[in-house]
């Protein structure tokens, strides 16, 4: 009983003396100062917007070279090829006109030979038969006086018949006399009337000839087939000794004079490639051969090394919109140097870039297409104050956007392009028109911050 309460008192005086430690430690500890809450401005990328003035559009897109003109080589007539360019080759320049293949011409030479033939025998013929209208004129003549002395020995018989100093017998010869005479002279006249007819049968034969000789003789111009155009071989399939018949593809040929650039065209931005004045009338002037709106054509060598530059123009925009892309394909025309006279060439199928020079705006402002928040407003610096303003986008283009005046800005405003942590409305900004490293979110937001910013320097300077 005794050892039980001398445990109690023990335990006692320990819980006392610890308590009273503690007493003393909170009694005689030091009170932590109290801080005043930091200002925080946040600094923002917001250079000065500029007007541009005199601004000139320009749509870049991408596109493939291709030739505008691109035929098949067939022989229009058929026969055994003998006889074969060198630049007959794929890869080969041709000139137009030049022949690139052969074909034995014996038939056509001979069609030829007999339609001339034919036409000398017909002329012989229809001078003949003038002659033979000339004859029976004359005999016609002697014919018709030969019937009037007739007719007249008749009238004379009848008239001494009856008076009693001829018989019937002398009437009947004498009428039959007039009646073999007129009937020799029908039988001219008739002849006569069958010269006309029968001069435009050998007339008809004769154009028919003429016309066999003409086909005869084309044909023979056809044994040597030429390239239509000025350009380049694609493909040839043609062999000497090789028979080809009319129509065959024997080859392949694409003009080089004049290349299109088909690029596809945000269909937003056909109305400012269409220069003021529409080209509505083709123009001459070098460069621009369909009179449209000017445009550049740069090509890259794959290895980097060349950068090749030609001066083209819009020719014309194919109808409709592609099904997948909803974009317009604009034609690009560019007209090649001659390949003789030396100088780049635009080829086929080459990856160009393509900028096509529009319309001439008197003012214009282009910001970074960041600058534009997904409702289709802008954050402004404003008096050291972050704001939002509604903006009117007048064409996207790339990383960039631009207004037209009366869109949202004015010169001289400074629209935020960078990142805005946690952007309150009124909150205190400091602008500035470059950083030194960029403008990333923070790992920690100070806690400070209140809701409200409260009133700060002034960033609008960029001071």
């Amino acid at each position: 009983m005794r050892r039980l309460l001398v445990n109690v008192l023990l335990i006692a005086v320990v819980l006392g003396t610890a308590a009273g430690v503690v007493a003393y430690l909170v009694y005689t500890k030091d009170k932590p100062r109290q801080a005043e809450p930091r200002r925080v401005v946040q600094t923002v990328l917001a250079p000065p917007v500029k007007a541009l003035r005199n601004h000139r559009v320009r749509v870049v897109a991408y596109g493939s070279a291709r030739p505008r003109i691109s035929l098949d080589i067939a022989p229009q007539v058929a026969g055994e090829i003998v006889g074969k360019s060198g630049g007959f080759l794929s890869g080969k320049h041709v000139r137009e006109g030049q022949v690139l293949c052969e074909i034995d011409p014996t038939d056509y030479v001979l069609a030829r030979d007999s339609a001339s033939r034919q036409i000398d025998l017909l002329e012989t013929k229809l001078a003949v038969l003038e002659q033979e209208k000339v004859n029976l004129a004359e005999s016609e003549k002697i014919e018709r006086r030969r019937l009037d002395v007739a007719a007249g020995q008749l009238e004379r018989t009848r008239s001494l018949f009856a008076r009693g100093g001829a018989g019937q017998t002398d009437v009947d010869s004498a009428e039959e006399a007039a009646l073999l005479r007129k009937t020799q002279h029908r039988t001219i006249l008739n002849q006569l009337a069958l010269i006309e007819p029968h001069r435009k049968q050998l007339q008809a034969e004769i154009a028919v000839a003429k016309v066999q000789l003409t086909q005869a003789e084309t044909n023979i111009k056809r044994t040597r087939v030429t390239s239509p155009v000025t350009g380049r071989v694609l493909s040839c399939s043609a062999e000497i000794g090789e028979r080809v018949s009319v129509g065959q593809v024997c080859g392949h040929v694409y003009g080089t004079a004049v290349m299109d650039v088909a690029v596809p065209v945000p269909a937003g931005d056909l109305g400012w490639i269409v220069p003021e004045a529409a080209a509505s009338s083709p123009s001459t002037r070098p460069g621009n051969p369909g009179g449209g709106a000017p445009a550049e054509v740069v090509w890259h060598r794959p290895d980097g090394t060349e950068l090749l530059v030609w001066k083209g123009a819009v020719g014309r925009i194919e109808a409709g919109l592609a099904a997948e892309t909803r974009t317009a394909t604009v034609n690009v025309e560019v007209t090649n140097p001659d390949p003789a006279a030396g100088g780049a060439v635009l080829e086929r199928n080459m990856f160009c870039k393509v900028t096509i020079t529009g319309r001439l705006l008197p003012e214009a402002y282009v910001l970074a297409r960041r600058a534009i928040l997904p409702d289709g407003t802008v954050y402004v610096a404003e008096a050291g104050k972050l704001r939002r303003r509604e903006v009117k986008v007048a064409r996207w283009s790339g990383e960039e956007v631009m207004l037209l005046p009366g869109g949202g800005v004015e010169e001289g405003d400074r629209v935020i392009i960078g990142y805005v942590p946690k952007p309150v409305l009124g909150m205190a900004v400091r602008a500035v028109d470059s950083l030194t490293a960029p403008v990333t979110a923070p790992t920690s937001v100070p806690t400070t911050v209140p809701a409200t910013a409260p009133a700060g320097p002034t960033g609008g300077d960029g001071s």
